[in-house]
């Protein structure tokens, strides 16, 4: 998008002030009016300066200073905020931060799902928990609210809300192997990302629905991790999730990738989750490496991960 100062978009003005100055050809030409160039060079440069004194509306950012859009946001982060998460090993119990800000934001209009958040909380800078928090456009008196929260640990995980609820996983969320191809980490954190977005690109995902699981949709990835880490203590050098979406910008789908180990030896690793009771299917090199069955109607807790509504974000 062409922007001017103030963030205005050039485009629109343009288009006004070619409209403009058409009408003032129609005018001109009914009254007598020679429209010569230097005419018409006055006429654009008057109407730019108008113009961009104007409010123009943003066509790439519809909702931004939305003050509905900054209240949800703020519940969103309330709600968040007074979830305790721990991760429990064979020897100890480790309480996790949350990252201050969600680490992605996204809306189905297709599920009814206004506005939604990705939160994350780690343990020694290695992601532990990843909570999808979603509010819907249901009509009153149904909730607005939905919690998704998935494991993303080789420990247990264990989440506390603060109205009586809690999930404890029963299995490790994220058991992590060698990719196919040995890559090995370059020096800068720069460089690395390209790497990880390349390694990402190997990878594709279908989300099959259904009973009969006879609806397949391929989903696409999208290309901005939706997490960046790295961690001293577990000796991973640089890691990031990745998601892959089948409607809207949502992601079901989850693929980390990670270099882990020592500088002089880190292997790169990959693991994967879901988020959604849709089935899944995920592939890397056209291999499949993971998958999930079609879980509707099956309940709201499983082992690595649970969802529910509620008519309170907090």
């Amino acid at each position: 998008m062409s922007e001017g100062a103030g963030g205005v978009d050039l485009r629109l003005v343009n288009r006004r002030s070619e409209r403009s100055i058409t009408t003032v050809r129609e005018l001109s030409q009914a009254e007598g009016v020679s429209m010569d160039s230097d005419f018409r060079v006055k006429v654009l440069r008057l109407l730019v300066g108008i113009l961009a004194l104007c409010p123009i509306a943003r066509a790439d950012d519809p909702d931004k200073g939305s003050s509905e859009r900054q209240m949800l946001l703020k519940e969103m982060r309330a709600a968040v905020a007074a979830i305790k998460v721990h991760e429990t090993s064979r020897t100890e119990k480790r309480a996790a931060d949350m990252v201050a800000e969600p680490v992605f934001r996204y809306s189905d209009q297709q599920r009814q799902i206004r506005d939604a958040t990705i939160w994350v909380w780690t343990v020694h800078g290695r992601p532990v928990a990843l909570m999808k928090t979603e509010r819907y456009g249901f009509p009153e008196p149904q909730p607005h609210w939905l919690f998704n929260v998935t494991s993303v640990t080789s420990d247990t995980l264990t989440v506390k809300w603060p109205f009586n609820r809690e999930f404890v996983s029963k299995k490790p969320g994220m058991t992590f192997r060698p990719t196919t191809s040995a890559v090995d980490a370059v020096e800068t954190k720069s460089g690395r990302l390209v790497q990880l977005k390349n390694l990402a690109r190997r990878f594709s995902a279908t989300m099959i629905d259904g009973v009969n699981e006879d609806v397949k949709t391929e989903m696409r990835l999208l290309t901005t991790p939706l997490f960046r880490y790295s961690s001293e203590v577990d000796e991973i050098i640089d890691g990031a999730f990745f998601g892959f979406s089948a409607t809207g910008t949502n992601p079901d789908a989850i693929v980390a990738i990670q270099w882990q180990g020592g500088s002089s030896a880190a292997k790169c690793e990959f693991s994967v989750t879901g988020t959604t009771t849709t089935g899944l299917r995920v592939r890397l090199d056209d291999t499949e490496v993971w998958s999930q069955p079609f879980l509707s109607g099956r309940g709201q807790e499983f082992d690595t991960w649970t969802w529910f509504f509620s008519d309170r974000a907090e």
